[in-house]
């Protein structure tokens, strides 16, 4: 609606986890580098936690991306709160595997077969379970132990990545099985003022832009409002591009950031002349 106004080519701050919108501040380089060193260096199972809104999901839809590219076999579990049985049968339908009217040890000897299969060829298998902080049942987290049990001669054959909000990892101490097989762990943190003016940038860059359009105002009171967390930050500045398109503005600046602050509280301006 807004794109041609501000002579872009698309939206920028759109949560979708397109490739392209993947900006590589510090923090998410390094989990992206403990993700494929856990995947190189057979570590077994990496907890990857962080605030809601923090990027995980798109920091681990990316990386199951470019590992698939790479030509591993990988499994992303979005909805992971499931019972052990239907959480095997989740697997095994992202590996494209039947899993339909089987018992659970036939489930699981077919994602072992797999498993070993893939090792026999040189492949390592990855399992990312999002949101992972959600699984209310312990005995689906002990069937990943029992996944990691799975076993070589030269290597760990499987690699399994939890992601979640902070309360993964006490979910994770609870389990003890499963704690002691934690080789690798990162929290991501949210961005700080200069990388939050960095990512806005970015994005915008990526969309076509030509120009500077927040004001450097802007960018402060974006990260007042977000504490640096992404889908914050695309949420309150997608919306302020569209006020600016309604109010014929040449920048955003403070004061339109203000006012999507309050739209997204919903405490709407009376004089907006565009709805969203």
């Amino acid at each position: 609606m807004y794109e041609s106004y501000w002579n872009l080519l698309e939206k920028p701050f759109q949560n979708i986890s397109d490739p392209k919108f993947l900006f590589y501040g510090e923090t998410y380089e390094e989990a992206y580098i403990r993700l494929l060193y856990s995947v190189t260096e057979s570590k077994g199972l990496m907890l990857l936690t962080g605030e809601g809104g923090n990027g995980k999901t798109f920091v681990c839809k990316n990386f199951c991306r470019e590992t698939r590219k790479q030509g591993y076999q990988v499994a992303f579990i979005a909805n992971p709160d499931l019972e052990p049985i239907e959480f095997l049968q989740s697997i095994l339908s992202e590996f494209k595997l039947e899993y339909r009217n089987k018992s659970k040890l036939e489930l699981f000897k077919e994602l072992e077969n797999f498993i070993l299969e893939n090792a026999k060829n040189g492949s390592t298998t990855i399992i990312v379970v999002d949101e992972a902080q959600s699984i209310s049942n312990q005995k689906t987290l002990e069937e990943l132990c029992v996944l990691l049990n799975i076993d070589c001669i030269d290597r760990i054959p499987i690699n399994v990545v939890l992601a979640g909000k902070p309360e993964l990892s006490q979910t994770v101490l609870q389990v003890s099985s499963l704690h002691e097989r934690v080789g690798l762990r990162y929290r991501l943190r949210p961005l700080n003022l200069h990388e939050t003016g960095e990512y806005i940038l970015f994005r915008l860059d990526k969309s076509g832009c030509q120009r500077d359009i927040f004001t450097a105002d802007a960018v402060k009171e974006v990260y007042e409002h977000t504490n640096g967390l992404p889908r914050k930050i695309n949420n309150i500045c997608d919306l302020a591009l569209l006020l600016g398109y309604g109010e014929g503005s040449i920048v955003v600046d403070k004061h339109l950031i203000k006012k999507a602050v309050e739209d997204l509280k919903g405490n709407v301006y009376s004089d907006r002349t565009v709805s969203a």
